[in-house]
């Protein structure tokens, strides 16, 4: 990361040297990613898609973990009347319960993980898309991502950028609706 920021720091000295020669204004900008990929409305339909597609799992696997509950609830409540071998049978069933919903929940994270990091990634090139739509519509020279120690908030084009995102995805609900 400090090497690709030494690099974009290098690239702006480089084009501000330049401009004091040249005298051809030079315009630079800034943009919070993170920001972004946590606002735009591409962002909050990603997280609703997901929780749309896992609610399936989360419920199946709260049944799961009630049944538990309630097995265990019962067997505390007769285990003083149980035989040795009930006894046993009813902690091997709680167990093995207990371990196919770890299994079930461990499966299920690691599904969600995938289609997160898929979502993530699409995102993360509609983001750089509107990026460059807002560099190309406002005749930037070069826009940087955020992560440098002091940016004038003149020259950061987040919100600008985070419009864009909002107008393209107000465009295309638009679009599907008709």
């Amino acid at each position: 990361m400090q090497k690709i920021l030494k690099t974009y720091f290098a690239v702006a000295v480089m084009l501000l040297a330049t401009n004091v020669w040249a005298e051809t204004p030079v315009k630079l900008g800034v943009v919070n990613v993170a920001l972004l990929l946590e606002q735009a409305p591409q962002a909050k339909t990603a997280d609703a898609r997901l929780k749309k597609e896992f609610e399936p799992q989360q419920i199946e696997l709260k049944g799961l973990a009630g049944k538990l509950e309630q097995k265990q609830s019962q067997y505390q409540k007769n285990k003083a009347v149980m035989s040795d071998s009930q006894r046993v049978t009813k902690e091997r069933e709680i167990t093995m319960l207990t371990r196919e919903i770890q299994r079930r929940r461990n499966d299920v994270q690691e599904l969600l993980n995938l289609r997160r990091n898929e979502e993530l990634a699409s995102l993360q090139n509609i983001v750089n898309d509107a990026i460059k739509a807002i560099g190309e519509q406002q005749s930037f020279d070069l826009i940087l991502y955020e992560g440098i120690a002091y940016t004038n908030s003149r020259i950061d084009v987040t919100n600008d950028v985070l419009s864009h995102l909002k107008s393209v995805s107000k465009k295309q609900r638009s679009e599907f609706n008709k």
